[in-house]
């Protein structure tokens, strides 16, 4: 395992301890400087010889001055004694520390992994590394994540090298730092990338490896400030690129790492806009890719097409109006032009400006050259001449991904005498911007910016590239050129693509005579398995909407037979209660019944009695209440004597006792609170009430 390997998972067990608490982040990188330390041990700490050493080993812009800003901390961890004012002498004997074991186990499970990885991305090429070179290159790739291998690792620095008996004590450490080559470096992205996806439990410590790359850009140049921003007044300026990768114009990837980064910014208090140049810039760019065929298209939009991760009619949209898009996506268009201000211009002259696009020697059209020296100029002016080294102070600041627009803007500034060599240039590269987020908004409440910024880098690594499509499109004109317009059709597929990236690990010079038809069969297949794994996966899904339906109808079925069933035994109980409150009633109505029925009858009983007495003793002849009995007894006689003639029902006491008993059960029923309508359910027969069976059917 290579020293870098080493110090980084040492550097990432710092980085774990001061998540959440207030230790200055920076002390984190010392495992990094301990090679050099070593060597020094017991002489005179001498800055320029500690600087040379750490830009051998690592080729960081590493100067003298950052070094000597490092002493207090390698004084308060015993790296350091002080001997005299100036004078401090390197004591390293103990003081390294041996990783987590905990850390290395992760380490050594994502190697188990990477391992056995290479054989499923190509069988064209032998990929032979052994698992220490393994962890060396993948260490390297996350503490760099840098897509093109010019970040992190940088050249050393020309007329700063120490002579004599330090250039001899340098002469022992190893020369380290050379930037990746494209075929690991793709292997390293396809590893990190493969990972992320399918195994979060791991992934975690790829993210937290990758933030070392963050804090390797803050001792690029100089050491800036690591302090919590509470509150800023800063206006970012979003170049034409970055502002297409907010709106999700270039794929996902690349709108959750500038996503992130805004909006931890935005939470104290920092502004995002757009100039209206690079409106103009956003907006050729787009035309540009959507005039051409859909086979000769190139670039991160196109790749987003075609993997699905933005709509075509969206790229459109952006097309025709990408001021109104950035305004919906929150990004104000600040309206400003060269000929603006002119009580600015002295900040960037009229004259600086046509020299500083002179200078510009990047991108083909006149007019992207004009777009960047416009920018530069502007936020030059809006600066009006106030630049600091915290880019929290520079009120001022444009984004790029650049990296040569960055250097340049510098570059220029400086020679100008705008900046003087430890503030802040014009124009920052995003990588910068998101170093910034993630340390000054707060170390552990952002960890998804590392995230986010290692997935973007892995997905510039795995574009693939025009020169590979190129190469492969001249093979086959060259052998079978009816085959060209299937591979034209294969390239709009991302399955397809990603393959032949896979197998020439995105290196045209892999492609050949004798693999281009076995390159365009695998990207066949690959299209191939990518609609069966849709169809197999639309089939799956269907079967298990078809479950959850059948789950869904079988579920409500039984909740339904539930509350029917309740209904009913609630019904039947209720029925019960109406029945027996009922019967009650019935009982006291016929008992009041039965009485007048026995009283009447009782009263004709006598009335016979009376008369068989007086019809043989003649007592109650003459008596007037007898006479009044007797006559109404025989007017009764011939009122029942006519009904009888006319074969009519003469009404009774029966009849008498069915009305009464009517109104008396609707009296029973109202104050035991029953409905009148349960009346219904009796029959009045004889002067008496009679409840209804319920029927036995259903």
């Amino acid at each position: 395992m290579g020293n870098v390997t080493r110090h980084a998972l040492r550097v990432y067990a710092a980085l774990s301890e001061l998540k959440g608490n207030d230790s200055d982040v920076l002390d984190a990188l010392i495992p990094f400087f301990e090679p050099v330390l070593q060597l020094m041990n017991g002489k005179i700490f001498d800055p320029r010889v500690f600087s040379a050493g750490i830009r051998k080993l690592y080729k960081w812009r590493f100067t003298g001055d950052v070094a000597e800003s490092f002493v207090p901390r390698l004084e308060r961890k015993g790296f350091l004694r002080k001997e005299a004012a100036g004078v401090w002498i390197v004591q390293h004997q103990g003081n390294a520390s041996e990783t987590s074991s905990s850390i290395v186990a992760s380490f050594e499970q994502i190697l188990d992994e990477f391992v056995s990885f290479p054989p499923r991305v190509t069988d064209l090429l032998t990929y032979d590394r052994n698992r220490d070179e393994l962890a060396d290159l993948l260490i390297r790739f996350l503490v760099s994540m840098d897509s093109s291998g010019n970040g992190a690792y940088m050249p050393q620095l020309g007329g700063l090298e120490p002579a004599g008996e330090a250039q001899q004590l340098l002469s022992e450490l190893e020369e380290g730092g050379r930037p990746l080559d494209s075929s690991d470096r793709y292997m390293c992205a396809r590893f990190v990338r493969y990972l992320m996806r399918n195994r979060p439990d791991l992934s975690v410590h790829l993210a937290r490896l990758s933030s070392i790359a963050l804090l390797t850009e803050v001792v690029e140049d100089f050491v800036k400030p690591t302090h919590i921003e509470q509150k800023t007044d800063l206006t970012v300026v979003l170049d034409a690129p970055i502002a297409l990768d907010l709106l999700g114009c270039s794929g996902k990837a690349f709108q959750d790492d500038i996503g992130t980064i805004v909006a931890s910014l935005q939470a104290i208090g920092a502004k995002f806009v757009v100039f209206p140049v690079s409106c103009v810039e956003m907006q050729r760019n787009l035309r540009s890719m959507l005039a051409l065929p859909a086979e000769l298209r190139r670039g991160y939009t196109h790749n987003a097409l075609i993997r699905r991760e933005v709509s075509l009619d969206f790229v459109t949209a952006v097309a025709n109006n990408p001021e109104r898009a950035l305004e919906n996506a929150g990004v104000t268009v600040r309206p400003l032009s060269l000929a603006d201000f002119p009580a600015f211009h002295r900040y960037f002259t009229a004259e600086q400006y046509e020299d500083f696009f002179q200078s510009i020697q990047w991108g083909n059209l006149i007019q992207a050259r004009e777009h960047d020296a416009t920018c530069a100029a502007l936020v030059m002016r809006l600066r009006q001449g106030r630049h600091s080294s915290d880019v929290f102070k520079c009120r001022y600041v444009m984004v790029t991904r650049n990296p040569t627009f960055v250097r340049q803007a510098r570059t220029y500034a400086l020679e100008s005498r705008m900046i003087t060599s430890i503030q802040e240039g014009p124009i920052i590269h995003q990588r910068e911007l998101a170093t910034a987020a993630w340390l000054r908004t707060g170390l552990g409440g952002h960890e998804s910016i590392p995230r986010n910024h290692l997935l973007m880098t892995c997905d510039r690594v795995l574009q693939v590239r025009p020169e590979v499509r190129n190469a492969l499109a001249a093979q086959l004109e060259r052998i079978t050129p009816e085959r060209l317009q299937q591979l034209n059709l294969l390239m709009l597929d991302a399955r397809s693509v990603q393959k032949l990236a896979d197998k020439t690990l995105n290196m045209e010079a892999v492609v050949t005579a004798d693999n281009a038809e076995h390159l365009l069969e695998a990207m066949r297949e690959a299209t191939a398995e990518e609609l069966k794994t849709r169809h197999e996966a639309e089939l799956e899904s269907e079967r298990i909407a078809a479950v959850s339906y059948r789950t869904e109808v079988s579920a409500t079925i039984d909740r339904l037979s539930g509350e029917l069933a309740a209904a009913k035994a609630k019904e039947a109980e209720f029925e019960a209660r109406e029945r027996g409150l009922l019967n009650a009633a019935l009982i006291k109505v016929n008992r009041t019944a039965n009485r007048v029925e026995w009283f009447v009858a009782s009263g004709l009983v006598v009335l016979a009695l009376a008369g068989a007495i007086n019809f043989f003793t003649g007592w109650f002849q003459g008596d007037p209440v007898w006479n009044t009995i007797v006559v109404t007894a025989g007017g009764l006689s011939v009122i029942r004597l006519i009904f009888a003639l006319l074969e009519k029902p003469m009404p009774g006491l029966a009849t008498l006792l069915n009305g009464y008993t009517k109104i008396a059960l609707n009296k029973q029923l109202q104050l035991r609170g029953i409905g009148v309508e349960a009346a219904d359910r009796v029959v009045i027969k004889g002067g008496r009430i009679k409840l209804i069976e319920p029927s036995s059917e259903g």
